[in-house]
């Protein structure tokens, strides 16, 4: 199985300009949905007494003011909190791979979805938390929209930690599924980028069925597996590593490079 060509180059200054841009943009029209969907608070007359909350929340965007519910703004509130934590992960990636000039167009398409993903996560959590941790004659006067607004934030900005800890709970309530042909593929590495290099040099290690990599071997010595997708991971050149084959450890077996990795 070879690799596909697709998005291997490394992306061009109008990329990264183009996917700055689109981030910002994001950013504003996240802060301005977050803030006009925000629900009122209960307020107090001149008598002294609390005046009861708003039944229904206008969202003023250009050329459109919507009316919503108390629970229907929380719905917006926790999406476009999710979404504003997915964009901030979102930013300190681009600023990092572009830092290190390594950023590939491979790499695009997830700086585009990635606040999606986050606002999905958040909304999913904010409904477990609801069905599960609160009244069932419970309204939505009585959640606090700092404290959901903080987790689904918190969700986007650890939407990778948050998904496989949802898999794990829930791998423990349910039957976990057969193994299928083309539901699990084995580990297996194609290539590694560069094949040497001194001590703390990062290592891009491309191939199949990597997603689970629990951990990479430079010889004898261990190191931790970062950017861990399904076709490629980063891990850093350990001290005392040596010149040897590299070696991705994950729960269906190592996997071992074609060729050998130098250091020094």
């Amino acid at each position: 199985m070879t690799e596909s060509p697709v998005g291997s180059e490394y992306a061009r200054a109008r990329d990264i300009v183009a996917a700055s841009a689109v981030l910002l943009v994001y950013v504003v029209v996240l802060v301005v949905v977050l803030v006009q969907a925000w629900p009122s608070a209960p307020g107090i007359g001149p008598d002294g007494r609390v005046r009861p909350q708003p039944e229904t929340v206008a969202v003023r965007l250009p050329g459109w003011t919507p009316h919503l519910t108390r629970e229907a703004s929380l719905f917006v509130v926790v999406m476009a909190a999710g979404a504003l934590g997915s964009v901030v992960h979102a930013l300190r990636s681009l600023y990092w791979y572009v830092g290190n000039r390594a950023l590939r167009r491979s790499w695009l398409m997830m700086y585009l979805f990635l606040p999606l993903v986050g606002a999905l996560l958040g909304l999913v959590v904010y409904l477990v938390l609801r069905g599960g941790l609160t009244s069932p004659v419970g309204g939505s006067a009585e959640i606090n929209p700092y404290g959901v607004a903080a987790i689904a934030a918190l969700v986007g900005l650890f939407s990778r930690e948050t998904a496989e800890k949802l898999r794990t709970v829930f791998a423990t309530l349910f039957a976990p599924a057969q193994p299928g042909r083309d539901q699990a593929l084995p580990p297996r590495i194609t290539r590694i980028e560069p094949g040497s290099g001194p001590v703390g040099t990062v290592v891009t290690v491309h191939g199949t069925g990597l997603g689970a990599a629990t951990g990479v071997r430079f010889g004898d010595v261990a190191a931790a597996a970062t950017d861990v997708t399904d076709t490629l991971l980063r891990a850093r050149v350990p001290e005392g590593a040596t010149t040897g084959r590299v070696v991705v450890h994950t729960p269906g077996g190592p996997a071992t490079a074609p060729g050998t990795f130098t250091v020094g």
